[in-house]
Formats: C-alpha cells, structure tokens, sequence
C-alpha cells in the first residue's frame, strides 16, 4: 500500500518496555532511517536479550478484531490498535504490520487490549497507548509511552485514578487518548470509570479533570471520545476540546466541549442525546462530525445517524445517509465538502457474496451520498482465508493526509485498505500482513507433515510454509479448541469446538480434504462441546472429553454409536494416544494422570503422578513414553505409566513438548515453558541432552504475555532449532535458532 510515499522507517526490534520513569529513550529519528534503539539494553541493568534466536508470528493472513486504526503527520506512518493482540505499526518498506508488544511479561498479559492509540499531531514518532484488560492482571491499566515509533515504551501505570478495557463493549469507539495538536506535553485521556485525566508533562504524571462531569457510565464504557481542536489556540495550547460519553437519553449528556483547554466543561449545545457518539471528526474550519449508534458496540447496535456541527453558528445538522449505526466518518484533508463514512454492525451484501458494512461518499459535504457497495471489488490481497469474509464491525477509518484516495479501516477481521476510494470502482483489499490477532488453542505438529492448528473463531490452518498465509479448515465451525491427528493413519481428523446448545464434532478421512459432522451426542437428550478430542494411533477409536460433561466417551464408527469411556470422571481431560500402540491412551485432568490399555475404554489412575498442568506431550517413536509437567518440575513417563523418572534439572513446568533432534541419533529437543534449576524467570526453555542442561530461548523483548489461553509450547518435528507458542491474541509464536 502507499507505493508512492517518499519518507519511510524499518523496524529492526520488537518493542522494549521500559519501567516508567526511566531515562534514555531515544528521541524522534528522521525520516528514512532505523530508529536507534541501540542504548536500550543500557536502560536497563537486569535487560536480557538473546542474539541466537530470531522470532516472529506464524503467517495466517490477519484475523481478529482492530479496534482502531490511524494515520500520522508522517506519510507512511500508521498505527493500529487491537482488543487482545496490542498495538501494530505499519512498515512501508515491508509492506507489513509490525507488532509493537511482543516483550509484555506474562503477568502483565492485560496489557495487550489496547483500549486507546495516539500519535503526536506534531511528531509521529510520539505514540501512546492506554492499555488494560479488565479480566486479566487484576485488572491494571496503563499508559504506554514511546518517543521513536514503539520500538521501546516507557509505562505509567494508572489503575489507581481510572480502568480500562480493550476487550470490552465499546472497544471500536474513540479514540479515548489526544494528543494536544499544538503543545505535545499536553494528553488528555477518558477511562471507562475514573473520569477524566490531563498530563502536562508528555504523559509522565497525571491528575484528574475535577471539572468534567461525568466519570462512568451504566454501560461500563466510561469517556469514549477525546478530540482537540486545532484551530482554537492561545498561548501555546488548545483551547477547544470535545469528549463524548458512552451513554444516550441521558440529562447530563453525552457530547462536551471545553474552551479553556479542559478547565471547564459543557453539554455541545444542540447535542444528539438520543444515541450514542462513536467517534468524532473535525473539518478544516473546526465543524464537527459525529457518528452516533444506538448502543456502544460492537455487536449490539444496528441504528444511528451522522450529525455535522457548525463551529460558528452552533447549528446541528443530521447529515446521515441513512438510518444504519454509523462507526466513523473521514474528511478529505484537501476538501472539507469530501467525506467517506462507514456504518458499523450493519449487514448487507457486499461484492464477494458476505454480508457486512456499507461504505458511503459525498462530494458536497454531506447533503447528498452515495452508496458505493455495488460498485466496489474486493481482493483478499493473497490471503486465502479472508476471500469469503466480509468487512464487518467497522468503527474506524483512516486517511493518507498525504494521498487522500487512499484509506484504511477496520474490522473484526483485520484491516482493508483501498488506493482510490474516489474512482468510480474502488477496490478493498486485506491490508493485514503481519497482523496476526488470532487466540491459537491447540497444535499439532508431525514429522514430514504440514503444521496443522486449532484457532479461537477462525477453526484453524494448515500450513506447508509458516511464512505463508495459510489455508483455514474446510469445516468452518468457528472457534476449534481442540483437534487430533492419527499419528499412523494422518488422513483421519478430528476436532472439536461449539457452545451452549451447539455440539460442533467433526471429522476427516481425507486429510482435511472434506469434513463430516458427528451429530449423535454421546448422551441422548444433552448437548456437549468443547473439551479435548484424540483419536488412537491407527485411527480406529476416537475419544472425546467434553468441557461440560462429567464423563468421556470413545467410538469406534466416527460418532454413530458412543460408549462411556470408564474410569474417567470428571470434564475437559486432556487426551493423547500413544503414536505406536493403538491400544494405549493416555489423559490428564484434576491434577491426575490416567492410562488405558484397551484403546480408551477404561482408563486407570497412574500412581505417583501429581500433574500440576494437564498438557502433556507424547515422544514418537518411542512406546508408553511421555513428558508430563508436574508439581515437582518435569517428569518422564515411561512403560505405560508404570514408571516415572523426574527431568534433571528443571524448577517449574507448564507446558512441555519435544522436537528435531540436531542429528540423526541425538534426543529430541525439549522444549519447555517454565523455569530450569538456574533460572530466575518463567520463559521458554530447551534441552539437547535429556534436560540435563537447559538453555532460555526467548528473552526479555520476546515475552509474549505467556502462552495465552492455548498453553501450550510446541517443538517442530521437521526443523531443529524451532519451536511454537500459544499466546493471548498475537497468534502462535515461533522461535528459530540461528545456527552459526
């Protein structure tokens, strides 16, 4: 995208995080170089970085929600926020999206929704992010600051004063973080409850806006807009300031203004109060665009309407060019008569067959429109999965103030981009190569085969390459959060997924090729889903542990007829068989280990086994034998369950797995989520000597927030030195060894 631009910057590095406070980032770089982050590591004493790895997110092709998206001052500089995956940064020389969160720590996972996203009007280099996921680290809420792109950010936590949610209703609204446009000292920032905060002093120290009126809302969206306007300055700083409120019909409002730069606050005279402002948009001439919907978002409105303000009569004009929810309304930065607006939740037939939102121009300031849905294409820009999704959810738009036929906006599968939205056919297409935003649950990697993977609402991929979008799975049931492969007869398939009142249970014979439904349910009357489904080596059994079920099941016809697997009670064990004997399998669950010896029939406790995490990695080739992570670190399963042997060595487990060895004969690679006996931190670990000696492989610029909601680590089976991690919304991870 933007092939024309002149000014451009690389990103060498992932983001550093910094402690707040601390001295020594590196200032705005100019236009054309890397930015130095060379004196990061000096910045801090204890900062570890590992020279013998590289890393990165595996390529599915996009997918998940962008809650925001934003042009800079800076032609070819955007940024992106998301509700579970951090904050993105465009690179125009690679013509993709750089994450800028890949060293938030485990404990700090909450981190990665991005309620808020700025860039400094007068130095694009300058961005903040207010970040904080109300159910994950109790809940903290920060702001991120970084002087050079978000390659390293300075944290100042505000969970004290105000809370935020990146993943809560609302998320697409905003943008609830300014920047002043004419003194860069100067944020205001909106929390969904603690009200309002000003900082003088570029983010650093913050203190209440006593002045504004509202400080939550019944919605629990709090102040969801903030905008400066640029015009109205007087000694150095903005006076006028718009913020809207989360809330509708209600006596204190929900659009403000402030002319003396924040000191007071009043109701926008001739406000709409009927529905709720999404986001605001000023002109050249400082009129206001607003876009209303009857409710936050991002799945519960369907009606709204765009008002224009005029910034000199105080007139109010609804200018909508429908009925429909609006998310977000662009201006021509050359043309103030030219406007692009979006609708957001509404579902109409869109060029490639789905249903999504509606694009719509006007070339005289909003008295007349145009619908461009039938007239515009779509390409799914080599990404194969996305051919047949809509664009939906949107409640952003961007504009190149450079180029202004080219906009970005966003969507609930990642970010389109169009490089004439003037022609008379515009053409979207996928813009999200590197934004990789999906929850990845469960993985399965073999030798000589393709990397096969269970994702949260996208079902999963099959990748030959992890450098290339992949193809999602033919059976589309949505979020997959298990899936198993025969490790002696690969064309047989299985997962699982659905929820309450939905039983999705699928299987293949053809190695993915084509799908079938498994509708009987192992229990007549009762719905089940989810939980951990494994078939035995030949294939010939598959068993089944439902997340809601108090028992587990086996089949022997592919889910025609069902039996009650004996000996396991309770729900969501995980299950493996054993990749040699078709009469072995194996589970974990409730802090137990259970065997069974004729083919998961009936399963027996294993004696002397305390599992402290129940993912545990079966080794091929090598009968009865299993890695299992315990509560005394690592333990090595042997003869059935019959014998166990700790790992030498290791202080802490959660997540195990094994891969290549680096010649022909040596042990598999472990691999390792936890701590070794010499370690002082969590992180990501491998063994080459049967754990004899353990070496970290990620470091302290590449935590990932843990391995998410999938836990699990994953050594690759055809790659020496490559391994793979769940995480909470950047996709699967993957680590390489750089051999010298």
């Amino acid at each position: 995208m933007h092939k024309n631009t002149k000014k451009f910057f690389t990103s060498v590095m992932a983001a550093i995080i910094c402690l707040a406070g601390l001295a020594g980032c590196t200032e705005k770089q100019s236009s054309g170089t890397e930015p130095d982050i060379n004196g990061a590591e000096n910045m801090n004493g204890d900062l570890f970085v590992n020279e013998g790895w590289t890393y990165g997110q595996i390529s599915a092709g996009g997918g998940g929600y962008v809650t925001g998206v934003i042009s800079t001052s800076e032609e070819g500089v955007y940024y992106a926020k998301t509700d579970v995956g951090g904050a993105y940064r465009w690179s125009e020389p690679e013509q993709k999206w750089k994450s800028l969160s890949y060293s938030i720590s485990e404990d700090d996972r909450g981190y990665y929704g991005i309620d808020g996203i700025a860039a400094d009007p007068q130095n694009a280099a300058n961005v903040y992010l207010l970040a904080g996921t109300e159910y994950f680290s109790n809940g903290k809420t920060a702001v991120f600051i970084s002087r050079n792109y978000g390659e390293t950010f300075d944290i100042v936590e505000l969970t004290e004063q105000i809370k935020v949610h990146g993943n809560g209703m609302g998320r697409g609204n905003g943008e609830r973080i300014a920047v002043d446009p004419n003194n860069s000292d100067i944020i205001f920032i909106g929390g969904r409850t603690g009200g309002m905060l000003k900082s003088a002093d570029g983010g650093y120290s913050w203190s209440a806006v006593e002045s504004f009126p509202v400080d939550r809302t019944a919605n629990g969206n709090g102040i969801n807009i903030i905008t400066f306007d640029p015009s109205s300055v007087k000694d150095g700083v903005t006076q006028r300031i718009y913020a809207g409120v989360s809330q509708k019909n209600e006596d204190a409002g929900n659009l403000f203004v402030s002319e003396d730069a924040g000191a007071t606050w009043s109701v926008l005279q001739n406000s709409n109060n009927a529905e709720m402002p999404q986001r605001i948009k000023l002109d050249s001439k400082g009129n206001v665009y607003v876009c209303y919907a009857n409710n936050e978002g991002p799945w519960n409105a369907g009606q709204g309407s765009i008002y224009k303000y005029d910034a000199v009569t105080k007139e109010a004009k609804a200018i909508s060019p429908s009925s429909e929810s609006f998310g977000d309304i662009i201006i021509d930065p050359e043309d103030d008569n030219r406007l692009v607006a979006v609708t957001t939740q509404t579902w109409k037939q869109q060029p490639n067959g789905s249903y999504g939102d509606v694009f719509y121009t006007s070339a005289d300031g909003g008295e007349n429109w145009t619908n461009i849905v039938s007239g515009m294409e779509m390409s799914d820009n080599n990404m194969p999965w996305i051919a047949d999704q809509a664009i939906h959810w949107c409640s952003s738009l961007a504009v190149n103030p450079f180029n202004s036929n080219e906009i970005m906006v966003n969507s609930g599968n990642g970010i389109f981009a169009c490089d004439n939205i003037w022609d008379e056919k515009p053409l979207f297409y996928f813009n999200s190569s590197g934004l990789e935003e999906t929850v990845p649950i469960d993985i399965i990697t073999m030798e000589d085969y393709p990397l096969v993977t269970a994702v949260l609402d996208y079902d999963g991929y099959v990748h030959e390459d992890i450098f290339t979008p992949a193809n999602r799975h033919q059976d589309k049931i949505g979020s997959t959060v298990s899936i198993t492969i025969a490790p002696k007869n690969r064309d047989y398939w299985a997962k699982a997924g659905g929820s309450e009142g939905e039983m999705l249970l699928t299987y293949t014979t053809d190695a993915g090729k084509t799908w079938n439904r498994i509708t009987n349910s192992p229990e007549d009357g009762k719905t089940f889903y989810n939980g951990s489904v494994a078939f035995n080596a030949d294939g010939s059994r598959l068993i089944w542990s439902p997340s809601n079920a108090t028992k587990s099941y086996y089949t022997e016809d592919l889910g025609t007829t069902w039996s009650v697997s004996e000996g396991l009670i309770g729900s969501g064990f995980y299950i493996l068989g054993d990749p040699e004997n078709p009469d072995y399998i194996y589970a974990c669950g409730s802090s137990s280990a259970y065997t069974s010896s004729d083919g998961g029939k009936t399963f027996s406790r294993m004696t002397g086994t305390e599992p402290s995490f129940k993912r545990f990695c079966v080794i091929p080739g090598e009968e009865g034998s299993f890695y299992m992570p315990s509560i005394s670190g690592l333990v090595k399963v042997t003869n059935h369950g019959e014998s166990f042997e700790l790992v030498p060595n290791v202080k802490y487990c959660e997540a195990v797995s094994i891969g290549k060895p680096k010649n022909d004969g040596d042990p598999y690679v472990i691999y390792m989520w936890g701590m070794s006996m010499e370690a002082d931190k969590k992180g990501l670990y491998m063994s080459e000597d049967n754990g004899q000696t353990w070496v970290r492989i990620n470091d302290d610029l590449h935590q990932f927030g843990g391995t998410g909601n999938g836990g699990f680590v994953s050594g690759d089976l055809n790659v020496y030195g490559r391994c793979y991690m769940s995480t909470v919304g950047l996709g699967i991870i993957y680590c390489d060894k750089i051999e010298k």
